[in-house]
């Protein structure tokens, strides 16, 4: 059997974290009351508010706000808007990788501002914008490739910018904005429109993740019934990085005795036929919140062609048309207890294959994901997020890498001490197949209005052919301080 470096040490670590996690989901701290006497836990779940002032309510993530708010998801209060013009924040992320050789692979400091208003006749308008500079290449000046450094190093880019007219019981959004169809707990299932920047896997936050597309989005709003429909002309694709990042990876290992070429990424032109449109219907019965979708678009993420030129195996990104049928379930079941579901039905969509005759090194499968979540309350005010996953192919062929089902699940628990001034946080997702998984702890501290520092880990392992297991040396550890205003 194949001996594992770092088998007794990430052993060990989940070890450690199946002790603490119940310590920390069960135990109530104390917490400081305002005239200092301590108190009970306040209500939690998922994602901390982001670093807004300790009277201003947040969203909670991956909620479909819109249903019950016309677009109001993205807008402050008016009183907000009207004190500060220009809203935004400022972040500084600092990593060290620990898997040999040892490096610093992360020192981003980003800063997002944004603007918005009211026009006339209940027209609103946001304009957005994002700057990036990462001076881990100023520590690690030779460490990485040029092609991942000139990738990485300075950023600027258009955010959310779009504006809203409203018509009756419709309303209508143009321009660049989040479309979230999906409601699952740090995992994209039914979130199928957006965009993501893959330039460090899943190991982000989903505000720093998704990628806004342009659309025309209109959506009518009826006593229980929501339609969605969008338009996409141009799409925005997944940012994969460039080869020698520490999270770019190629979907199948090199074979022995063959050299390895990538070539640039082949994004489709900027032409009609390109576009994307879907719809989306959701109804609530009986307290249970059902929707529907169908969504045609070129695939977001690449898929990796191979041709096979004497010894050298040469890779191309290359992006497909694909269709996808879906539909999510969500239901309050008592007090305490949330279920929710998604299944997505996928056409078309290129795998690679380990074939050497194969001529592309690509097969065409269509595919079924489908996930079930239990979200629960403990009496302590803590919150627990459970939720198992699958992946199946009907069409599935041997020379494929993923097996003909797939499953897995994934964990995600939270609560808060002080007041909601320490946040812990763990998120934890692992496969079934091959046991590979994936490790996220996280101590988030709110020390002052507007204000967040945290430190965290994150942590992977299984075989290389796995989905997180192929990043067993991209462990790191972390800090982020970050400012809103």
């Amino acid at each position: 059997m194949e001996s594992h470096r770092h088998h007794v040490p990430k052993t060990r670590l989940l070890s450690g974290l199946a002790v603490l996690l119940p310590l920390t989901i069960l135990t109530p701290l104390p917490s400081l009351a305002d005239n200092g006497v301590p108190s009970g836990m306040e209500d939690l779940f998922a994602e901390p508010p982001r670093d807004a002032p300790a009277d201003t309510a947040a969203p909670t993530p991956g909620l479909d706000a819109s249903l019950e708010d016309m677009f109001a998801e993205d807008s402050p209060p008016e009183a907000t808007r009207a004190a500060a013009p220009f809203t935004g924040f400022f972040q500084s992320e600092l990593a060290y990788s620990t898997e040999s050789p040892s490096h610093w692979s992360k020192f981003r400091n980003l800063l997002e501002i944004g603007t918005g208003g009211d026009l006339d006749n209940g027209m609103r308008w946001k304009l957005s914008g994002r700057l990036s500079y990462d001076a881990v290449f100023d520590l690690e000046d030779d460490f990485y490739p040029k092609a991942v450094r000139n990738d990485r190093r300075r950023e600027a880019w258009l955010h959310e910018t779009y504006l809203d007219i409203p018509a009756g019981e419709w309303a209508l959004r143009l321009g660049r904005q989040h479309i979230i169809w999906g409601e699952m707990v740090g995992l994209f299932f039914a979130d199928v429109v957006s965009a993501r920047d893959m330039r460090q896997f899943v190991a982000q936050d989903f505000e720093l993740l998704r990628i806004p597309q342009w659309a025309v989005r209109a959506e009518h709003f009826g006593e229980s019934v929501h339609l969605d429909a969008i338009w996409i002309p141009y799409m925005s694709y997944d940012e994969i990085g460039r080869p020698g990042d520490d999270f770019y990876r190629l979907p199948v290992p090199p074979e022995p005795g063959y050299g390895v070429a990538i070539l640039g990424e082949d994004t489709p032109s900027r032409s009609l036929s390109n576009s994307a449109f879907g719809l989306r219907l959701s109804r609530m019965i009986n307290g249970w919140d059902l929707s529907g979708f169908y969504y045609r678009s070129m695939d977001a993420a690449p898929a990796f062609s191979r041709t096979v030129m004497g010894q050298t195996l040469v890779f191309q990104p290359e992006h497909f048309r694909i269709q996808q049928f879906g539909t999510t379930l969500s239901k309050d079941i008592g007090r305490s207890l949330i279920l929710k579901a998604e299944a997505v039905y996928t056409l078309d969509k290129r795998f690679s294959v380990t074939n050497l005759n194969d001529p592309d090194g690509l097969v065409k499968q269509d595919m079924l994901d489908y996930v079930v979540g239990l979200e629960h309350t403990f009496d302590s005010g803590a919150r627990i997020n459970v939720q198992l996953f699958q992946r199946w192919f009907p069409d599935h062929v041997d020379s494929m890498i993923p097996d003909e089902v797939e499953s897995g699940y994934s964990l995600y628990a939270t609560t808060e001490w002080l007041n909601g001034r320490l946040r812990p946080e763990l998120t934890w997702i692992q496969g079934f197949n091959q046991g590979d998984w994936l490790a996220r702890p996280k101590l988030n501290w709110h020390f002052a209005p507007n204000w967040r520092a945290a430190l965290g880990a994150d942590i992977f392992d299984g075989r290389p052919t796995t989905l997180l297991g192929q990043f067993d040396g991209a462990d790191r550890v972390y800090a982020e301080l970050r400012y809103s205003y």
